[in-house]
């Protein structure tokens, strides 16, 4: 982006008509010195804000069925380095998945940079954000397939209902959700996964991210993934939440309270003018 300078001109003239008039040359030089003696000087203590933009949503792959030809396609990384910065590497299958987890080798590890892990004073840890997220933002919970631990044992899993192989999508013919599928769980133990640490907003809160259905792998794959879409712009600090479903309670005998603390705050219910922007 070119500076503009304060006489409204986005570069000063460093030419003259005149060729063989060195005056004229001294002159030019002599304005542009000028015009660069004007710009401010940088704060030290300035820095640029960081924007943090939605990522796309995933293509549709090719019609494919009658010959029953498996597509894949290469994805950017969805995640942000901890400066706000968008990852630019390419992800590709990994085991011959459609679709595969939209986080490179790097941020699988890591996490997105675009949000933290922090201390909670009952939870013992929450998921924030690092930076103000925009509405659509997008994040994959991963984890290793497996089995379904008992409800006695700490359990941060997600049933898996892998996607079609041909389509890359979790839908019916009729756009109803596919659920006869299933094929075990995603563990994130052990992994760099994040969103095991979002909390279940309590009776005096509301979710601000949800998941959507869209599932990545492949069946009997290794590992699998689930995407999650925030439902509002999320402020800076504030804690990431979605519905673990009433079940989840019951079954492990713990009561629901309230997450959100003065730190890190979560959505309040009793905000009555709050319209979400995936709904404008």
């Amino acid at each position: 982006m070119k500076r503009k300078y304060t006489d409204g001109n986005t570069t000063p003239s460093l030419t003259n008509d005149n060729d063989d008039d060195d005056s004229g040359v001294h002159d030019a030089a002599a304005t542009a010195e000028k015009a660069l003696s004007i710009i401010p000087k940088r704060d030290k203590n300035h820095t640029t804000p960081v924007i943090i933009l939605p990522q796309g949503p995933q293509k549709t792959l090719g019609s494919t069925r009658a010959n029953k030809i498996q597509q894949t396609y290469r994805i950017q990384c969805w995640a942000h380095t901890k400066s706000g910065i968008r990852c630019s590497s390419m992800v590709s299958s990994r085991e011959g998945e459609p679709v595969p987890i939209p986080y490179c080798d790097v941020h699988l590890k890591s996490g997105d940079g675009a949000l933290k892990v922090v201390r909670h004073p009952i939870a013992g840890k929450c998921l924030v954000a690092r930076y103000d997220l925009p509405a659509k933002y997008r994040i994959a919970f991963w984890g290793k397939r497996g089995k379904c631990q008992t409800c006695d044992k700490e359990d941060r899993a997600i049933s898996y209902y892998p996607p079609d192989k041909v389509t890359g999508r979790n839908r019916n013919v009729d756009g109803t959700n596919k659920v006869n599928n299933y094929n075990g769980v995603l563990n994130p133990g052990g992994t760099g996964d994040l969103i095991q640490y979002a909390a279940c907003p309590g009776p005096n809160e509301r979710q601000n991210m949800r998941s959507t259905f869209q599932y990545f792998g492949i069946r009997n794959g290794s590992i699998g993934g689930l995407e999650f879409i925030t439902l509002e712009q999320i402020p800076k600090n504030t804690q990431l939440c979605h519905w673990y479903g009433s079940g989840w309670w019951n079954d492990r005998g713990i009561k629901r309270i309230d997450v959100g603390t003065r730190k890190y705050p979560a959505p309040s219910r009793q905000n009555k003018t709050f319209k979400r922007l995936t709904e404008s």
